[in-house]
């Protein structure tokens, strides 16, 4: 009789060795196979299934690339340096960084001999995210329109979870947390009024509450000058007569030029240095922020870059 429940507890440990073994996490998003913890990422693409801490990680997404390296996240092997890095973030320049193209043009035969185990991208790549899924798993954190701060902390959560930094990012979350509620008491204790403006190319474009640049309204409290801006990518077309009916009491100004590789684009200040818009009242208040172009357009959505948002916003209030 004990021979055969010895026998029968011999083939059972056999059978567990031999097969594939599935373990809940606590947060039921992870499992177990062959020894290796599976997260399951839920991004604006779908949900995919990555290995938890891959030590071969493909960043196109600057946002991410912020967060990872104050999540000190070894394995960053290539980065898209055809394309203008932060200059936060210029040691990813580095040799010991691969090149992989472009924002909207990745290097697929790069990408594929270098053999990642995740690769991060954003909105600027969906349209190669079938092609590069096929190298390795992809994941978007890209962010959406209106919804900053949800997506924010979604995306460095997940980060946080893929490679096991949860308690850094908590930290780092309620940092911003209390920045975001000490400037929104400020902005409306005083009614604060604002006008959020692109110039790009000579061109002015204005954006509300459900754009890319919805946090200054609906996290940090100001008042939009305008309710019925149309939602889209790159704000609503304007004109200067547009600005100087405005009278909002701050003016917040990104000036794409920064970023744009040809060199040829006139700067926002000058642009905007006419009489219409010296004459307002956001003018002569010195109330014009010209935000920094890299933290708001290209790399928003990071822990450095959000900081940095807050206190430039913080600086302008306080002044």
């Amino acid at each position: 009789m004990n021979k055969k429940i010895a026998l029968i507890v011999g083939i059972v440990i056999v059978g567990l060795i031999g097969g594939t073994v599935f373990l809940s996490s606590k947060k039921g998003d992870t499992k177990q196979n062959m020894g290796e913890e599976i997260i399951k990422v839920e991004h604006s693409l779908g949900t995919t299934d990555i290995k938890s801490n891959p030590k071969k990680v493909i960043v196109f997404d600057y946002a991410a690339l912020d967060a990872m390296d104050v999540l000190e996240i070894d394995g960053i092997v290539g980065v898209p340096k055809a394309s203008s890095i932060p200059e936060y973030l210029n040691k990813y320049n580095g040799d010991e960084y691969a090149n992989i193209g472009g924002l909207f043009e990745p290097d697929l035969e790069k990408i594929n001999e270098l053999k990642p185990d995740l690769i991060v991208i954003n909105g600027r790549q969906h349209k190669f995210y079938d092609k590069l899924n096929a190298i390795a798993p992809t994941i978007s954190l890209s962010k959406e329109d209106g919804k900053y701060m949800e997506s924010f902390t979604h995306n460095m959560e997940a980060l946080g979870n893929i490679f096991n930094k949860d308690k850094i990012v908590k930290k780092e979350l309620a940092k911003i947390n209390e920045k975001i509620e000490e400037i929104n008491k400020e902005v409306t204790k005083n009614s604060y009024k604002a006008t959020t403006l692109m110039v790009s190319d000579g061109k002015l474009s204005v954006f509300g509450e459900t754009s890319r640049f919805g946090l200054i309204y609906n996290n940090l409290g100001f008042k939009n000058t305008d309710d019925n801006i149309e939602a889209a990518n790159h704000g609503q077309d304007i004109s200067f007569e547009y600005v100087a009916s405005q009278n909002p009491d701050y003016m917040f100004v990104i000036d794409k030029s920064v970023v744009m590789k040809d060199g040829n684009q006139k700067p926002a200040k000058e642009i905007l240095n006419n009489e219409l818009i010296n004459n307002t009242n956001v003018a002569k208040e010195g109330k014009i922020i010209y935000l920094d172009t890299h933290s708001w357009y290209l790399s928003d959505g990071g822990f450095i870059s959000t900081n940095k948002m807050l206190d430039e916003i913080m600086d302008a209030i306080k002044k």
